[in-house]
């Protein structure tokens, strides 16, 4: 799926280590109101 200028994004739950552990994050609520920038890199070890 490609996103582009001005697209809004699609609904998701991401996942973050918390003081507690996991915690889980919902996508619109963390971005709402916001202009973001999202990149992404290859992990170590994994195909590109």
């Amino acid at each position: 799926m490609r996103i582009s200028v001005g697209d809004r994004l699609p609904a998701a739950t991401l996942v973050k280590l918390g003081e507690t552990g996991p915690e889980q994050v919902d996508l619109a609520g963390l971005t709402a109101g916001r202009n973001v920038v999202i990149f992404a890199v290859p992990g170590a070890f994994t195909p590109t």
